[in-house]
């Protein structure tokens, strides 16, 4: 596995990933977001791939989708997807868990299964292909499609028990394979914590990404987490009603004026139908600018406020090329 990023139509040579939005949503169909709200129900693979192509047309390559077990993946739907762009654009797809309040934490299978015989599971996902039903059940029918990224997540403003074994079966599924990780904070709290719980584990602070990080939007925060040696992934531009661009701009700035250009990555994080282009219009023909807002919209503004082009190439490519790429099993 050593020096490849793996993608769901097979391993690719880490120098090809080009830009890559390192967290991000395609299609969901099913989990309690969805029964929550009618905005998170995404399942049109032709709106899918629709915006995936406007991603691509924008100058994008990688695109890195989070939806993991029991919270909306999508196997069969994200295939559809990924073959009509081999060779034009890859897709990441994960295994792991979702945050402790989008399951069941008496009686799902992540809270009643030891987190050894968890990892087992997970580290199927990655080695020898997903169950293309997300392990809803006692069936298991693997693809040969794997799962190049694993996920865990955590609640506001503290961790759950269940979000506990999750990050557990992140760090040792990670361990085991050499896969990188990715963990939701909820409004960005709890990224230093879960930093040091998953290197508390073993695992390299090169493997681990913390993700909303910037819906807390104290620049001394961020760097605090990033001195632990994480990646961030910082999301949602085009998110007024959280803060303008321009505060998280700066903050990026900031950052790399403080040394810190070669552990920050971008993302879109469009979960929501009216983040889509094409979703928007397939639910009602409202405008949205859609996942390509990143790079054209959000790209210029670094570029506006100061921010160096190779800081640039650093966070779209090189750090993202880093932290995908598969190291060695220990």
């Amino acid at each position: 596995m050593t020096g490849k990023i793996r993608t769901v139509m097979g391993d690719i040579d880490p120098k090809t990933n080009g830009i890559t939005d390192t967290h991000d949503h395609l299609i969901r169909t099913g989990g309690i977001e969805v029964r929550e709200h009618k905005d998170f129900l995404m399942d049109s693979v032709e709106a899918g791939a629709a915006e995936f192509n406007d991603y691509l047309e924008a100058g994008g390559k990688t695109m890195v989708c989070m939806d993991p077990i029991g919270a909306g993946r999508n196997v069969p739907k994200m295939l559809e997807i990924a073959k009509q762009f081999k060779g034009k654009g890859n897709i990441i797809m994960t295994t792991g868990f979702h945050k402790a309040r989008f399951y069941d934490t008496r009686n799902s299978f992540l809270a009643t299964v030891p987190v050894d015989e968890v990892v087992k599971m997970t580290v199927a996902e990655i080695e020898e292909g997903m169950d293309i039903h997300s392990y809803n059940g006692p069936v298991v029918k693997r693809v040969k499609a794997k799962a190049g990224i694993i996920k865990a997540a955590t609640g506001y403003d503290g961790i759950h028990p269940f979000e506990l074994k999750s990050l557990e079966v992140a760090a040792k599924t990670s361990m085991q394979t050499g896969c990188p990780i990715l963990v939701h904070t909820q409004l960005g709290t709890s990224g230093f914590e879960v930093s040091e719980i998953l290197q508390g584990h073993g695992v390299s602070p090169d493997r681990i990404a913390i993700s909303h990080i910037n819906k807390n939007p104290s620049k001394r925060y961020w760097k605090k987490v990033m001195d632990t040696g994480v990646f961030l992934s910082i999301d949602g531009p085009d998110r007024v009603k959280y803060f303008p661009d321009e505060v998280q701009a700066e903050n990026i700035k900031w950052l790399v004026d403080q040394g810190y250009q070669k552990q920050m990555m971008l993302a879109m994080d469009a979960g929501r139908t009216y983040y889509h282009k094409h979703y928007s219009e397939l639910r009602g023909g409202h405008k949205s600018l859609g996942i390509p807002y990143l790079l054209t919209r959000f790209v210029p503004l670094l570029r506006e406020i100061g921010v160096p082009e190779d800081a640039i190439e650093d966070i779209l490519v090189n750090n993202p090329r880093k932290w995908l790429t598969f190291i060695d099993k220990k």
